[in-house]
């Protein structure tokens, strides 16, 4: 494919089979993060492009709570995608493998406030920002070629975030990403062996490491975390993708979170992280799960080669976080 018709796509890389996005719009997209010491960030409202009076700036999808000058939450398409219909070829036979960057992005506000970040937010918020995303979830999966959709939250300037303004985002692939595949194997591999699901296995064997429990979810240390503080919020009933939440659910799921990204605020402080959303709406036996990534620590080069380092036990970290809440 010559370079003058090229737009972002997909590498493989030969070395791995570890597939790439390149995406060279990503470079123009704004950033208002300044005085950067830490996770001790300050921000800048004026270059915010999220702003009431901006909405020319952005392509809205849906409001809810108000109209352009008065919403609650806002859901735009992403200005700067890494994936988009439009990014679209045929992939060449070769041995240098290029796919397009086929897929929609859009973020999710969940506040109109700058400076109220997603810990300090209500519990409303809470349960707005989660039917947002699975009503997102849904449309995106009815498109054509969509085989997985992504919800994520990146805090902070260290989780790779550019704007302080409250947002998530959703990514809708044209593939299973390698990560769930894992997950997916995982799962197949020890239901074949135990006829029981590896996730609801685990809530027994976690208990050293529990962090908080509801009648509907259990949040928890895992005991190979991958990081420092990394923790995962799990529904006690099978089930494999956010949409199936019943009401009762969705309640108690925006408690267990609100009370894991608070009560990490109080350990932490101002402290960059990702939110991720673990699920598979093709696949009964996945079992959904959010996995939460305080970013503690920078990867290094131990990382790369493959190992992943851990500076603070999972046990420690869970008994810190229960005395917090106390």
């Amino acid at each position: 494919m010559s370079n003058e018709n090229r737009g972002d796509e997909i590498r493989v890389d030969y070395r791995t089979g570890t597939k790439v996005i390149f995406s060279s719009v990503r470079n123009n997209k704004p950033a208002d993060f300044y005085n950067l010491s830490e996770d001790k960030w300050e921000s800048d409202v004026s270059k915010c492009p999220f702003e009431y009076g901006k909405e020319s700036l952005n392509k809205t999808i849906k409001l809810v709570g108000g109209d352009e000058h008065s919403w609650k939450l806002k859901v735009i398409e992403n200005k700067f995608p890494m994936l988009s219909p439009q990014f679209d070829f045929a992939p060449e036979n070769s041995f240098l493998k290029e796919e397009p960057a086929f897929g929609y992005c859009e973020v999710v506000f969940e506040t109109p406030l700058h400076n109220v970040r997603f810990s300090q937010l209500q519990r409303e918020d809470y349960l707005r920002w989660l039917d947002a995303i699975i009503e997102r979830e849904e449309v995106l999966y009815s498109k054509d070629r969509i085989k997985y959709v992504y919800a994520f939250k990146n805090e902070g300037p260290r989780s790779g975030a550019s704007l302080s303004h409250s947002h998530s985002q959703i990514m809708a692939f044209e593939e299973i990403p390698k990560t769930i595949r894992e997950e997916q194997a995982k799962i197949k591999e020890f239901y074949d062996k135990n006829k029981e699901c590896l996730y609801e296995y685990a809530i027994n064997h976690e208990r050293e490491r529990l962090l908080a429990e509801n009648e509907s979810f259990i949040a928890f240390a895992p005991f190979g975390s991958k990081m420092s503080s990394e923790s995962v919020i799990l529904p006690k009933r099978h089930l494999n993708y956010v949409g199936l939440l019943s009401d009762q659910e969705k309640s108690d799921f925006v408690d267990i979170l609100s009370e894991v990204i608070k009560t990490n605020d109080i350990l932490f402080g101002k402290l960059s992280y990702n939110l991720l959303f673990h699920e598979l709406k093709s696949d009964n036996s996945f079992h959904f799960h959010v996995e939460i990534y305080p970013r503690v620590i920078t990867f290094a080069a131990v990382e790369f080669a493959g190992f992943n380092t851990n500076q603070l036990f999972p046990e420690k970290y869970a008994e810190m976080f229960r005395a917090a809440l106390k």
